[in-house]
């Protein structure tokens, strides 16, 4: 989300005197409140203008890929089998961005996905309604289509418009280094136009971004209870027909407003998303 009246401690400094960490994500789809999570991430940590730290992990998303999204990003099952959860390495994500700006090329999705995997991973406290990754983020996507005439914004058209050399597209690490190079001459083309500071950067794009915070929804305790135990359960799930469906209740999000809980099927190994609202009956099968 964009909170174009939220200042930041970076707003006087430049990029250079501030910690940046530029970022990208792979993901099994779109949509994080419909159950999506992350895949890979890529991130290069930059203090001083200069590299200091890399990230680049491929995570196991407790759930198989989408082939529309495999398609694209070429990560597959196969790749994914036996790589860490997110939660095994939000300690060493969480120290990797600390006390940073961070920087993507369409910096909303990356934030609500990231913030996503923070609330899935018990980074967050819903009822604060604080997001668990903090930092504003620059977005190389909304500077383009605020201040530069592109023609298309993708980062590879951009790229080249800018004479950047880029790296295989739709892997996270190679597109990390295209967009950092793309934020350095975006940068030095907007410092002619008295956009020197980060605050200056923020203000350019609309607003510094902030990932969501996590949703803060009002379960019934049966669902409750069963999230928290990882129980397995009958839904009775209402929605045209009437039907039961097993399933182990993982987490709820929302998705454009809509309140959802994601499920693990017990038949197989996949997670749908249930509108809450639809749910009529919990009933512990174990």
């Amino acid at each position: 989300m964009y909170n174009p009246a939220m200042s930041s401690p970076f707003d006087e400094k430049t990029l250079d005197e501030t910690p940046i960490v530029v970022l990208d994500t792979e993901t099994t789809g779109l949509h994080p409140g419909l159950g999506d999570r992350v895949v890979e991430i890529g991130g290069l940590r930059l203090e001083g203008g200069q590299e200091v730290a890399q990230f680049d992990r491929l995570i196991y998303p407790e759930r198989p890929m989408n082939p529309e999204a495999s398609a694209i990003n070429r990560i597959y099952d196969a790749d994914l089998a036996g790589q860490p959860t997110f939660r095994d390495i939000a300690d060493e994500f969480e120290a990797f961005v600390d006390g940073a700006v961070l920087v993507a090329h369409n910096a909303v999705f990356d934030a609500n996905f990231l913030g996503t995997e923070m609330f899935i991973a018990g980074r967050a406290q819903p009822e604060l309604r604080e997001p668990a990754l903090a930092n504003p983020w620059i977005c190389t996507l909304q500077l383009a289509r605020r201040r530069f005439y592109f023609g298309r914004n993708n980062l590879g058209t951009i790229a080249r418009r800018l004479q950047v050399r880029t790296g295989r597209a739709h892997r996270a690490l190679a597109d990390v280094y295209t967009t950092a190079a793309v934020l350095k001459a975006m940068a030095h083309q907007l410092a002619r136009e008295q956009v020197q500071t980060v605050g200056d950067l923020f203000h350019a794009q609309g607003g510094a971004v902030y990932a969501a915070p996590p949703p803060d929804i009002e379960l019934p305790e049966p669902l409750a209870a069963a999230i928290m135990a990882q129980q397995l359960v009958n839904l009775l799930y209402v929605e045209g027909d009437s039907r039961e469906v097993a399933v182990t209740p993982l987490y709820a999000m929302r998705h454009q407003g809509v309140p959802y809980l994601i499920a693990r099927l017990a038949e197989r190994d996949e997670l749908r998303p249930f509108q809450l609202n639809f749910i009529f009956g919990v009933t512990p099968l174990t």
